[in-house]
C-alpha cells in the first residue's frame, strides 16, 4: 500500500521567530533610506526626463537603477548565481505546487471563472477588513491592506534590501535556505491572489498596497522567474506600471467597471505548465497538480512528494515505489499528452 503522509510538517517563516532569522527583522527609516540610496545629493526623479530619455521609471529598480544599473538593491547589481537564487523555492513538499496550481486556474479563466474563485478559494471575511482563503499554502492565507507589508503566509516585512543582503551572501548555507523559505515567485504569486481578492470586495486600498509591494518584488525575478522556475507572470511588468499613478476614491472603495479595469488579465494561453523547453525548472508532470490528493501540501513524506514520484529521471512512470492500490501513477503524475508514461 501507498506510504501515508508524515504527521511532521517542515518548519515555515510563520512559526519562526524573528530571533532565528535576525536579517529579517524591520529595519529603522533611515537605515532603509540609505540602503534605497536617497539623499539629497541626487535628485532621480529629476533626470527621468532628461535630454528626452524614456521613462526610466517603467526599467526595473525605476531611474534610480536605470542610470546606475550597479547601485545597491538594484536588480543588476547582483551577480547571475545571486538572481538565480533569488527565484529558488522548495518544491518537495508540494507547498509551491499546490500554490502554483491554484494560481494557474485563478487567472487562465475568463471573468465569469474570475467570479466563482470566492467558493473555490473558500474565501472568508475575518473583520477588520481581512480576508483569509484557501489557495493551496499550508495554511489559510490572510490578505488585507494591513498586512500587506508582509510577505502572505507569513509575519515577515518584506524586504527587498534583506533580500538583496541574502543575495550577496548565497554561499552560506543558512543564508541560502532563508531563500529558499521565502520563495520569492510564490510569495509574488500569493500577493496577485490577495490583490485580486482585494478587488473582489472592492478595496482599492489594498490592491494598490498589494500592487506596490509586487512592483518591488518583481524586478529581483523578472530576469530569472521563466527559464529558473516553474512560475509564469506574462504582462506582469505592464500591469503594475499601469497602477502608478492610479487615483483611487475617497475612502477607497471601487466600483465594479474600476474594478475590471485595475484586474489583471495575462494571456490564458500561457497560464499553464511549463515544458522542458522552456524552462530549466518547469515540473511538468506536476503543474498543475493531475490530483491534489496524491501530494498533500506540507508533506515531508518522499512518497507522497510529487517532486520526486513523478521524476522522469526515476523511470518512465516515476518512482514506482510511490505508487500502489488506489495511488498509481496514472492518477497522480502527468504525462505528455495523457500517454500515460513520460517515454
Amino acid at each position: 500500500s501507498r506510504a501515508g503522509p508524515s504527521s511532521l510538517s517542515p518548519p515555515s517563516l510563520v512559526a519562526a521567530t524573528r530571533a532565528q532569522m535576525p536579517l529579517l527583522t524591520p529595519r529603522p527609516l533611515l537605515a532603509a533610506l540609505v540602503f534605497a540610496g536617497a539623499g539629497p545629493w541626487c535628485d532621480w526623479e529629476g533626470l527621468a526626463g532628461v535630454a528626452g530619455e524614456e521613462d526610466c521609471e517603467s526599467k526595473p529598480g525605476g531611474c534610480r537603477c536605470y542610470y546606475d544599473a550597479l547601485a545597491d538593491n538594484c536588480p543588476q547589481s547582483l551577480g547571475q548565481d545571486s538572481q538565480v537564487m533569488l527565484c529558488g523555492c522548495i518544491y518537495s513538499d508540494n507547498t509551491w505546487l499546490a500554490v502554483l496550481s491554484n494560481f494557474i486556474a485563478a487567472f487562465r479563466g475568463g471573468a465569469a471563472d474570475r467570479a466563482s474563485l470566492g467558493s473555490r478559494f473558500s474565501v472568508k471575511l475575518e473583520g477588520n477588513g481581512i480576508l483569509s482563503m484557501d489557495v493551496g499554502y499550508t495554511s489559510r492565507v490572510q490578505c488585507g491592506a494591513a498586512l500587506a507589508q508582509v510577505y502572505p503566509g507569513t509575519s515577515f516585512e518584506v524586504s527587498v534590501e534583506e533580500l538583496h543582503q541574502f543575495a550577496r551572501n548565497i554561499f552560506s548555507g543558512e543564508v541560502r535556505q532563508k531563500l529558499l523559505d521565502v520563495c520569492v515567485p510564490g510569495r509574488i504569486a500569493l500577493q496577485l491572489l490577495c490583490l485580486h481578492a482585494s478587488l473582489a470586495v472592492h478595496d482599492g486600498a489594498g490592491a494598490r498596497a498589494y500592487a506596490a509591494q509586487i512592483a518591488n518584488l518583481f524586478p529581483l525575478v523578472e530576469g530569472c522567474v521563466q527559464q529558473q522556475t516553474p512560475f509564469s507572470f506574462p504582462g506582469l511588468g505592464e500591469y503594475l506600471r499601469a497602477w502608478k499613478g492610479v487615483q483611487l476614491p475617497a475612502g477607497g472603495a471601487l466600483d465594479s467597471g474600476r474594478v475590471a479595469e485595475l484586474t489583471w488579465w495575462p494571456e490564458p494561453g500561457l497560464m499553464r505548465g511549463k515544458m522542458p523547453e522552456e524552462s530549466e525548472v518547469h515540473y511538468f508532470p506536476c503543474v498543475p497538480l493531475q490530483d491534489k490528493a496524491c501530494f498533500p501540501a506540507g508533506s515531508d513524506n518522499l512518497f507522497t512528494s510529487c517532486e520526486n514520484c513523478c521524476d522522469p529521471a526515476k523511470g518512465p512512470t516515476g518512482d514506482a515505489s510511490c505508487f500502489g492500490g488506489e495511488w498509481t501513477f496514472a492518477r497522480c503524475c502527468r504525462t505528455p499528452g495523457g500517454s500515460g508514461r513520460f517515454y
